[in-house]
């Protein structure tokens, strides 16, 4: 299966990496908004598919006839025909950007190929030279189409749908990133039952602040009746991926023989988790948006489930055309996690607008087996969701599951974080399988310099990863109360607290080289006591650092 994969990608690559090497010669190419599609960047700027390839738009004729390269004519020039420069369009309206510089400006910027208001009569009806539109009214309404959903399950005669939504005009926060979560009682909601849920659609309200929906299944009885802020997870007693929609997607339609099980015997409670983007921190912005739940009393073959892969916690360097991050979900992990083989039937990617790569492979007996996913061309406003309907990949306990992000950050004058926002980048991959009976749990990650959260033979010695995000345990630990009788945040510092840093750092392997970072974070993140024990550590990080190195030399 893996020959075949690579050989249909081989002759893919033609097509699809036209326009990315030419992204970087003019001035915000990887940044250009889409015009009718709110949250979504035009990939192509230069041609008038938005995902880039084939016929060129006026101006991909222009960037063209000027040898693909940013000049001042180009840049002087109105290729559209709004009344706009090229340079005021992607934000060098002074015409001095050069390649591997920063733009002037990053925000604010349109589409240099299509006229604007793009829906404006005199828009309309500007002709353009290609073979299927003879006028940009034509071109556009075939641009702005919603991606239509296909499920031909939706057509059997007892389906119902369930509209879980936020409460009208609930308000969006003034800032750029915002996790909102509403817990919902699916059970008081429908007749009672068993049931499926088979497909899943978004009922977006307002296209411009939403980033992503994902539905969770909850194990508790906690209904919150209004919407509350929340973070990654809607809870700890919600936190079972039933569904997952971001921009670009239509809705998740599940193999044909599974379903999620809801109701008697299924989940009863149920979360959604909306993050909102607000880069501009708006305070006139409200929302409503949810999601459709199609369910049925004919329950499929098997119950589906959703496993989340991929890492956390790392950082990209600035100005970098090439950067890559990887997650091994291990043998060890798959051994614990599985209790018998398991069928993937979908899989997807999902990182941010740095992303440019990324796959998931299978490893079987340290040989590579297949991939689950491979982008080769990754699009943050087009994910490409791999099914797998007629013949599900198998996977074993043993297996690995490797995650490979790739990310330029040429553009980008600071380092670029993992987090929620999306100026930050993540490195996720999603996995419908089934039967969810051989597996049930959602997660698979690993975290800093490849600890992986399921697999003790990765944390280098260190006995436990989370008992220092616990302030009940970090509180009564010998170490916290050796650094409060020793140490003082911040300065000065004494020689009784070197001695016991130096201690802690060659006797305990949680305090050593790269697990110290992951440690630190940890604590800095989820406990309150972080930053209390950091500032003692920081109090003498020379005289530590002096006396670690010139013990080691001795």
């Amino acid at each position: 299966m893996l020959t075949q994969i690579l050989i249909v990608i081989a002759s893919l690559l033609p097509c699809v990496t036209s326009f990315r090497s030419f992204q970087h010669r003019i001035p915000n190419g990887d940044y250009v908004p889409h015009p009718c599609k709110p949250n979504n960047i035009w990939e192509g700027v230069g041609h008038f598919l938005d995902e880039g390839t084939g016929f060129r738009n006026p101006f991909g004729e222009d960037f063209e006839k000027e040898g693909k390269i940013w000049t001042e004519a180009l840049c002087r020039k109105d290729s559209d025909g709004d009344g706009l420069t090229n340079g005021q369009e992607l934000g060098d309206p002074d015409c001095v950007w050069k390649e591997n510089d920063l733009p002037s400006r990053q925000r604010g910027l349109s589409h240099p190929g299509i006229c604007d208001p793009w829906d404006a009569p005199t828009c309309f009806s500007k002709n353009v030279t290609h073979p299927k539109y003879q006028n940009q009214e034509e071109w556009m309404r075939d641009m702005c189409k919603p991606k239509e959903f296909v499920c031909p399950g939706l057509n059997e005669s007892d389906v119902h749908t369930l509209n879980m939504s936020l409460p009208s005009g609930t308000k969006v926060p003034a800032k750029p990133t915002t996790y909102m979560c509403q817990i919902y009682d699916f059970e008081s909601l429908v007749p009672a039952g068993d049931y499926h849920l088979i497909a899943v659609e978004p009922r977006l309200d307002n296209k411009y602040v939403m980033h992503h929906i994902v539905l969770f299944g909850c194990t508790d009885d906690q209904v919150a009746s209004d919407p509350f802020e929340c973070g990654m997870v809607a809870s700890e007693k919600c936190q079972q991926f039933l569904s997952v929609w971001t921009v670009g997607l239509a809705g998740e339609c599940f193999h044909p023989e599974t379903g999620v099980r809801v109701g008697t015997h299924g989940f009863k409670r149920m979360a959604m988790q909306f993050h909102w983007n607000n880069p501009d921190s708006r305070s006139d912005w409200v929302d409503s948006s949810g999601m459709m739940l199609h369910y049925t009393a004919n329950r499929r073959k098997y119950d589906a489930g959703i496993l989340l892969t991929g890492l956390q916690i790392f950082v990209l360097p600035p100005r970098q055309p090439t950067t890559t991050v990887k997650s091994t979900c291990t043998s060890s992990c798959t051994s614990q996690k599985f209790k018998g083989p398991v069928y993937v039937t979908m899989a997807w990617n999902h990182m941010h607008y740095a992303g440019r790569k990324m796959t998931i492979e299978v490893y079987r007996n340290n040989s590579a087996l297949t991939y689950l996913s491979y982008e080769p061309i990754y699009s943050y406003d087009s994910p490409q969701v791999q099914k797998y309907t007629e013949h599900p990949i198998q996977l074993l306990p043993g297996d690995e599951i490797v995650s490979t992000c790739h990310y330029d950050t040429s553009t980008r004058p600071h380092s670029t974080f993992w987090g929620e926002a999306t100026s930050d980048e993540m490195c996720f991959g999603f996995l419908t399988y089934y039967p969810k009976s051989n597996m049930d749990d959602s997660y698979c990650l690993s975290g800093g310099p490849d600890i992986s959260y399921c697999d003790p033979t990765t944390y280098r010695n260190c006995s436990d990863l989370t008992k220092y995000a616990n302030p009940a345990w970090v509180n009564t630990s010998s170490v916290y109360q050796s650094l409060q009788n020793n140490c003082r945040p911040f300065t000065p510092c004494l020689q009784e607290c070197v001695d016991t840093i130096v201690d802690l750092k060659k006797n305990d392997p949680c305090f050593q080289d790269a697990m110290y970072d992951y440690i630190k974070n940890q604590m800095l993140s989820y406990n309150p006591l972080g930053k209390d024990i950091m500032a003692r550590f920081s109090s003498c990080e020379r005289e530590v650092y002096k006396a670690l190195n010139s013990r080691s030399t001795q």
